[in-house]
């Protein structure tokens, strides 16, 4: 192709404060420039600009250069994800740029996937170091097969989880198979079972490995092997901004662009105040 014909490559910027991390990410389409991932105690409130501001500045990313804003809509902690999806609403109203909600549960299949094999325990699961480059890949990802099941978690306390069913390989992002949604431990883990058992031996993954928060929930999770046996994997991490990063890019390179006065994050429930408020209505 002509150099003078070659068009600018396409910068993002992605967001997403779910969960405990924070994660902020400049790409320049597929490609991570520059990504920070903190853990911000779910006190995203405090530091999400300021890293915003630094990775700009890291890159050289001035803001008429911005392309698109993506966003992690959750599901996940109520504030958190308020404090990401008004944010990048903000930005993409003021700076006139489309802007994107993903799944921040996809963004959690894809950092659990390709997770350090010095994995964090399960003690330790909020105070996981980020992994500092796309290029340090685990056991999980090396030894690739041509179908694994995600299952990532966030803790909703209560024995619940906000979760979903990815199938991914190497080649690919997260493919969703169940939507997200918040859900008990136990019931949840019944079902991914079932639905297993239910189908033929070549459609069934040959990894099902459960990633996120699950701290509180390894015992039931274990309660998947009478079934699956040695498939199921089972490690904590936290959400990491390159991922979400190459996530939100593939959502606004394929065209996705919601409304920015009308993308909305995805509790899948009602926070305790508008369930109260339908109480007593």
């Amino acid at each position: 192709m002509n150099e003078m014909n070659r068009q600018p490559r396409k910068r993002f910027l992605v967001l997403d404060t779910a969960t405990a991390a924070q994660a902020v990410a400049i790409m320049e389409e597929e490609q991570v420039l520059a990504a920070h991932s903190s853990n911000a105690d779910r006190n995203h409130s405090v530091g999400l600009m300021n890293s915003i501001t630094e990775l700009m500045a890291q890159t050289g990313t001035e803001r008429h250069q911005l392309d698109g804003i993506a966003v992690g809509i959750g599901p996940g902690s109520y504030t958190g994800i308020r404090i990401a999806v008004t944010t990048a609403k903000t930005l993409a109203w003021a700076l006139q740029l489309p802007v994107a909600g993903f799944s921040s549960l996809a963004a959690l299949a894809q950092s659990g996937y390709h997770a350090r094999e010095a994995a964090v325990s399960t003690d330790a699961q909020q105070t996981a170091e980020p992994v500092s480059s796309p290029a340090l890949q685990d056991t999980f990802a090396m030894t690739a097969t041509e179908r694994d099941w995600m299952i990532p978690l966030i803790d909703a306390r209560r024995a619940q989880v906000y979760t979903g069913l990815f199938q991914m390989n190497a080649e690919q992002l997260p493919q969703q198979i169940q939507d997200d949604r918040i859900i008990l431990m136990e019931e949840w883990m019944q079902r991914i079972g079932e639905y297993y058992e239910s189908l033929p031996d070549d459609q069934r993954p040959q990894r099902i490995l459960v990633v996120g928060e699950t701290a509180a929930h390894t015992e039931r999770a274990e309660q998947l092997r009478a079934i699956v046996g040695e498939r199921l994997h089972i490690r904590a991490c936290n959400l990491e901004a390159q991922y979400a990063g190459q996530i939100g890019a593939a959502c606004l390179l394929a065209g996705q662009n919601d409304p920015v006065h009308t993308l909305l994050p995805n509790y899948t429930q009602l926070s305790e105040a508008e369930a109260n408020l339908l109480r007593h209505s």
